[in-house]
């Protein structure tokens, strides 16, 4: 009689047992697929510093429409808010986030318009009025008003449009072109 009751006991011991290391293994299966999920997924970055109008974010080659507004709005104030004292500083901030496949082009255009602002003695003031921005192209296309100058003197505005091409890698956004697509101009 003791002899069943000790093997009635043992075997549901084992019983028990083969619960708890089949519980186990599954929890260790769910804890490795867990772990492979965190060390493979893509942070999303919240961003918000004090000089912008709204947060954004970055997430692996994604970033949100904010993002690529903001940062087409910081680049047109760079690009078109320009003086000839101010020209070079602009360009060297311009060139550190052009795509280095495009980088020759971008630092041409530049220094052409840099000539032109010396020659001409001409500043010019950009002021934003709309920004359309396609995430999946990757594009903004920026619509206001351009002010050129002589010396204090205001000698034309005109509503314009311009179309950033951007890239997203590894972290950095990088222009890949900035042309003028549209001309209008205005009475003053």
């Amino acid at each position: 009689m003791r002899l069943r009751l000790n093997t009635a006991r043992l075997q549901h011991l084992i019983h028990q047992r083969n619960i708890f290391v089949g519980l186990s293994a599954a929890l260790l299966g769910v804890n490795t697929l867990l772990a492979f999920k965190n060390f493979s997924h893509q942070e999303r970055i919240i961003i918000v510093p004090p000089d912008v109008h709204q947060s954004f974010w970055v997430e692996g080659n994604r970033v949100s429409n904010h993002y690529l507004e903001e940062m087409s709005l910081f680049f047109a104030h760079l690009l078109l808010d320009n003086s000839e004292a101010s020209a070079l500083f602009n360009r060297d901030v311009i060139l550190r986030y052009a795509q280095p496949e495009s980088y020759g082009v971008l630092k041409t255009q530049l220094l052409e318009d840099e000539q032109r602002y010396k020659k001409e003695q001409l500043s010019t003031s950009f002021k934003p009025s709309v920004v359309q921005v396609d995430n999946k192209k990757m594009t903004a296309e920026i619509t206001g008003d351009l002010l050129s100058y002589v010396g204090s003197k205001k000698i034309s505005q005109n509503r314009e449009t311009y179309r950033f091409h951007f890239q997203y890698d590894h972290g950095r956004l990088q222009i890949i072109s900035f042309q003028l697509i549209k001309t209008e101009a205005k009475e003053s």
